[in-house]
């Protein structure tokens, strides 16, 4: 383009001509490369407090202006109010606080049971005189459901135990089933040791052969419940009533001093155990334990419904026992 054409457009007023498209094509091409180069960066927000240290107004006023004004310092009170409490505030030094452990928390399952008593033995304790919760992280973890074999184990060095600590305190035994092996020792007279030598599941045949296991301890009370299984399992009644009569024999060789109560078998609502089957054996179970001078207690009475089955308020499946069922017992327990 002529100098001297383009020096009179603007003295004219007529301002710069366009250019040619080769001219700008090149210029436009190297800033659309360069743009595509560079990432892309959030417009600044001259609003924010990072951006305006200062507290000065810079932004749009109600007429759409910009306003400016001299900086404002910060309230240090105001300041101060920002700032998290102590106890938002994590330090080094400050461990988080661990959950509360439930006093009450109590077993409900066989190897809970197990494990519960297993860790108050290991740890040379009796473990109806320890409450369930100090060893709440090692039972509750319990999945694994023992042995027979390991219940019987368990019992003799429970019982091994008793004999070394008891000295001259009084010792109340209770022998039986999933009956008696569930009963809350913990809302027992704590004036006196308790020793439970109950095993899920036995009949009385299982129970003769482990009496010897509590043999040196000194019982001042023996309490015998059994029997259910055996009916449960179709045993003869007469077997039933001979195996009972030699386990009274035998405790009361075994510890003649102490007083033996025997309680009848209690009502169920299961099918297989009819009640005319469990009152011929009861009535049979009265006259032996008065002919061996032990006490009877019947509990069927007591337990029964009109229809003479296990009252639905005293049971949780129809054979073991409610919290208010052994409420029931306990109150019979406490009495002899």
């Amino acid at each position: 383009m002529d100098i001297w054409l383009l020096a009179a457009q603007l003295a004219l007023g007529g301002g710069v001509p366009p250019l040619e498209m080769e001219e700008i094509e090149a210029p436009l091409h190297r800033r659309d490369v360069a743009k595509a180069a560079l990432p892309s960066l959030p417009s600044p927000n001259l609003c924010s407090p990072a951006a305006n240290p200062n507290n000065v107004e810079v932004c749009p006023t109600n007429g759409g202006g910009m306003a400016t004004a001299a900086p404002t310092p910060r309230s240090m009170s105001a300041a101060a109010a920002r700032w998290p409490s102590p106890e938002q505030v994590m330090t080094p030094s400050r461990r988080p606080t661990l959950p509360q452990v439930d006093p009450s928390a109590r077993p409900v399952t066989g190897a809970q049971l197990y494990q519960f008593r297993t860790a108050a033995l290991q740890a040379g304790e009796l473990y109806a005189q320890v409450a369930p919760y100090r060893y709440i992280n090692r039972w509750q973890r319990a999945f694994v459901s023992p042995t027979h074999g390991d219940w019987q184990a368990l019992l003799a060095a429970e019982a091994a135990a008793m004999a070394r600590r008891q000295g001259q305190a009084p010792l109340t035994v209770m022998v039986g089933d999933s009956l008696a092996l569930w009963l809350p020792v913990d809302e027992l007279p704590a004036d006196q040791l308790w020793l439970n030598q109950s095993i899920s599941g036995e009949t009385t045949t299982h129970m003769l052969g482990r009496l010897h296991y509590f043999a040196d301890t000194q019982p001042q009370t023996i309490h015998l419940m059994a029997g259910i299984n055996d009916l449960k399992a179709g045993v003869p009644e007469a077997q039933v009533v001979d195996n009972l009569y030699r386990m009274m024999t035998r405790l009361q060789q075994q510890h003649p001093q102490s007083r033996l109560v025997v309680y009848s078998i209690l009502p169920t609502r299961l099918q297989e155990v009819s009640s005319d089957r469990i009152q011929r054996v009861n009535q049979r179970l009265a006259a032996l334990a008065v002919h061996q001078g032990a006490t009877y207690v019947d509990l069927y009475t007591t337990f029964s419904d009109r229809q003479g089955l296990l009252r639905l308020d005293l049971t949780t499946d129809g054979l073991h026992l409610s919290s208010r069922g052994y409420t029931l017992w306990q109150a019979a327990l406490v009495s002899y």
